[in-house]
């Protein structure tokens, strides 16, 4: 019926079937009716982030063509109508609309990449795309209608959207919708709700064991948690496996380009550890050289996908769109450098952006990043890489200290020298009060590395 009712609301502001909506909201159960009343009204649902700036939003509405812009309160002045939830769709009629004929290739929303590399791409994806993956990330999760599902990251983005809520409706689990991320709160729902999995970034993960009111009993009915969206720090993950035992920890890899495409179940540790896993039902994998053949097991590639669960287009963006086919045969490059083991289990070694090279050694930061969060005075680390005159890029390491941490640069350095061969050892290390981050938890390397321009 709530669905129903926006559709009613969509059809009678004379938006027709094709158009663009737009949705710039917390996550609520308004924002799900939407969701999926956008779809059965025809029209193609954008998903904005709350914490773009107004110049960023309009930007974005005036590049999709929008016609409405729904809301939970936005103090934003725009050219198109504005609906917010609570006081124009209660009336509205939750009558079906019966003469909407959609095929499963018709574009259904629009949502935005991280901006870890540069400025959020506007990706456009098929019903097919999303909905034919929904009980296939169910199943590889083990998520069952006899869960309660906490949609903690915003359902803005493709992991609170597409990994986590559309799979756990499409299997008919019970949703807990968390409207913004904090971990009190997350605590406080889980308690609240029985709650029994939920899908994470590693970042959400390391503000729970940080909380002070956190203690591992308040997540007594917890079962699974599925992370995603950066790599996971080892130590992270053992602390979190030795203060959770009962707990399993699920690795998923995916993008807001190709929906989820890996995941490693618990049973895979320790054997697979590092693993981001094997590639879910219906999913086609591989890892290609330059010259766009497959590269042999155990060698490094790029990891490459294909299928269905591909995107249309970026946005209004033939160019990207293009570059991202750059290898030929339907294959859409991910940007990442991996390979494959002969069990067919994929590890991923570096965002290809991310890699240092430096003189002539390739680096990759997730292994010095692991080494630094063995530390006891590190919360956070953020590796990347910086233009030298002679080596051409050396590391620096962006650090957040630990609680009352006092750990000073020569210490740290001093831990990597011990672990790590001397050509990966940061250059320096820097403190910093926090990293810069995208609304879903990843560090926006590319902004660590505008300082150093």
């Amino acid at each position: 019926m709530a669905a129903n009712a926006v559709a009613r609301v969509i059809r009678d502001a004379e938006v027709t079937q094709g158009e663009r909506v737009a949705v710039l909201s917390r996550n609520s159960a308004d924002y799900a009716a939407l969701y999926f009343g956008s779809a059965r009204a025809g029209t193609v649902l954008v998903n904005l982030s709350l914490r773009s700036t107004a110049d960023e939003v309009r930007n974005i509405l005036e590049r999709s063509g929008a016609r409405l812009l729904f809301h939970d309160g936005a103090d934003i002045e725009i050219d198109i109508p504005m609906i917010r939830f609570d006081q124009d769709i209660a009336t509205s009629s939750g009558d079906a609309i019966d003469d909407i004929a959609l095929s499963p290739d018709d574009p259904f929303c629009v949502t935005h990449t991280g901006g870890t590399t540069g400025q959020p791409r506007g990706v456009l994806v098929s019903h097919r795309a999303r909905a034919g993956q929904a009980h296939a990330i169910a199943k590889a999760f083990g998520i069952t209608r006899d869960d309660v599902v906490c949609v903690s990251t915003p359902m803005a983005h493709v992991a609170g959207l597409f990994v986590c809520f559309q799979p756990a409706i499409a299997v008919g689990a019970t949703c807990v919708l968390l409207e913004k991320w904090e971990a009190g709160a997350f605590l406080d729902k889980a308690e609240a709700h029985s709650v029994t999995a939920t899908v994470m970034v590693p970042t959400q993960l390391i503000d729970l064991l940080a909380h002070p009111d956190f203690w591992p009993e308040r997540l007594a009915t917890l079962c699974r948690v599925v992370y995603a969206g950066a790599p996971m720090p080892g130590p992270v993950l053992d602390e979190l496996m030795a203060t959770l035992p009962w707990v399993e920890f699920i690795e998923n890899y995916g993008q807001s380009e190709l929906g989820a495409l890996t995941v490693r179940r618990g049973a895979d540790l320790p054997e697979k550890a590092g693993s981001i896993g094997r590639a879910i039902e219906g999913v086609e994998l591989a890892v290609l050289g330059p010259d766009g053949a497959p590269v042999a097991i155990g060698d490094v590639g790029e990891l490459c996908c294909r299928g269905p669960n591909a995107l249309l287009c970026y946005d209004g963006d033939p160019d990207a769109t293009e570059a991202l086919y750059k290898y030929g045969g339907g294959w859409v490059a991910t940007g990442d450098a991996a390979y494959c083991d002969e069990d067919g289990f994929y590890f991923l070694v570096e965002r290809l952006r991310d890699m240092i090279i430096r003189g002539g050694e390739n680096i990759y930061p997730v292994e010095i990043e692991n080494v630094l969060f063995g530390h006891p005075g590190v919360a956070e680390c953020a590796v990347i890489g910086v233009p030298d005159a002679r080596l051409g890029e050396v590391p620096v390491a962006y650090i957040v200290r630990a609680g009352e941490g006092t750990a000073d640069v020569q210490e740290l350095i001093d831990h990597c020298e011990a672990r790590l061969a001397r050509y990966k050892v940061p250059r320096t290390v820097r403190f910093v009060a926090e990293l810069p981050k995208t609304a879903v938890g990843k560090v926006r390397k590319n902004l660590l590395r505008a300082r150093n321009e």
